[in-house]
């Protein structure tokens, strides 16, 4: 009997709370106003798999060790482009164009290929190989010393002339440009191992660049004078472009 009263009465609550729900149908308009925090977690997994004919196979191992100190200098100084003033200046096109350019690499590879690639790279730069004797073992210890690559460009004492100084002073360096004509081929598998042990520096110096009696100098889209300097201990550089 009380199990009967209990079931009558949750019912009658039932049915007062679905009759309340219809009234707030009338309203005209309703606003929400809430602040909330909510934290999340998402877990992806992605399966894919490629069935490819290639034309063709370019398989490359490269290996390259490099000890010593590898240095690069170009120096230009004292060019004089002398100019015959015109009553109105001189225009841009009237200066001479001096450039000063050293490049340094220590281990480099390029690969270019119009098929399917794999490539295993493996290239090491370091200085002189000290590896000696341990007096209690007489084992070999590696004690290998640093090396340098150095690269060193300047342009002083320049005369009416634009000056582009470039420096560029590298470790190890992998190239790999894949160009392909079928979707099939447009794909590169590469192991690539690269350990510098050296220290790498360029320096790049445009000093004393001097302009005289030239109309429209610093209104164009070209630098009168650069001076640009890179140094670069490891690179890689992969490029695949299927061309379909």
């Amino acid at each position: 009997m009380k199990t009967q009263q209990k079931t009558a009465l949750s019912a009658a609550i039932a049915l007062t709370g679905l009759m309340s729900a219809s009234s707030a149908l009338a309203f005209d308009s309703v606003t929400w106003v809430w602040d909330a925090t909510v934290n999340s977690t998402v877990d992806t997994s992605a399966l894919s798999e490629v069935n490819v004919a290639p034309e063709g196979l370019n398989m490359t191992e490269n290996d390259q060790t490099a000890l010593g100190t590898i240095s690069a200098t170009s120096l230009v100084t004292a060019v004089d482009n002398t100019i015959i003033p015109l009553l109105d200046g001189n225009a841009f096109e009237d200066l001479a164009a001096v450039e000063s350019i050293a490049t340094a690499v220590g281990n480099n590879a390029a690969i270019e290929s119009d098929v399917s690639t794999q490539t295993d790279n493996s290239q090491v730069y370091a200085g002189l190989d000290a590896s000696v004797g341990t007096p209690l073992t007489g084992e070999l210890v590696d004690a290998t010393l640093p090396g340098a690559v150095t690269a060193t460009a300047s342009a002083l004492a320049i005369l009416n002339a634009t000056v582009d100084v470039d420096a560029t002073a590298v470790g190890n360096n992998m190239t790999v440009d894949l160009t392909t004509l079928s979707d099939n081929d447009a794909f590169a598998i590469t192991n690539n191992e690269q350990l510098s042990v050296a220290l790498v520096t360029s320096t790049a110096t445009a000093d004393g660049v001097l302009f005289n009696g030239i109309n429209g100098m610093g209104g164009g889209d070209t630098a009168a004078v650069s001076s640009t300097a890179t140094a670069v201990g490891n690179n890689l550089s992969v490029k695949v472009d299927g061309n379909f």
